[in-house]
């Protein structure tokens, strides 16, 4: 049996609603980083543990939105150290 093979069509890339998504997080990613780490610390958003919805709602004007709300695990930066390595072997003279 052999296991999945994960990818995506690099083409999708350029149809309309997927450029747009792009784009808009290209556009508000900086501002939307820094609020995380206002809230939470360093650290991410984890895209492994990860929920997307998408909702439709009416605006003020009564056209039609578009509500995506990303829900992701946070995962604070840690700092990795040599020492801390439960793995590793001790080294042997040569």
């Amino acid at each position: 049996m052999q296991p999945p093979f994960r990818s995506y069509n690099p083409e999708m890339v350029h149809e309309p609603a997927i450029y747009r998504l792009n784009e808009a997080i290209m556009h508000f990613g900086e501002s939307i980083k820094a609020i995380i780490n206002e809230d939470f610390g360093d650290g991410i958003m984890s895209a492994i543990d990860f929920y997307c919805t998408v909702d439709k709602v009416k605006g003020a004007d009564g056209k039609d939105r578009v509500v995506l709300t990303f829900d992701g695990k946070y995962l604070p930066h840690t700092e990795q150290k040599a020492a801390n390595m439960m793995s590793k072997l001790p080294c042997k003279a040569p």
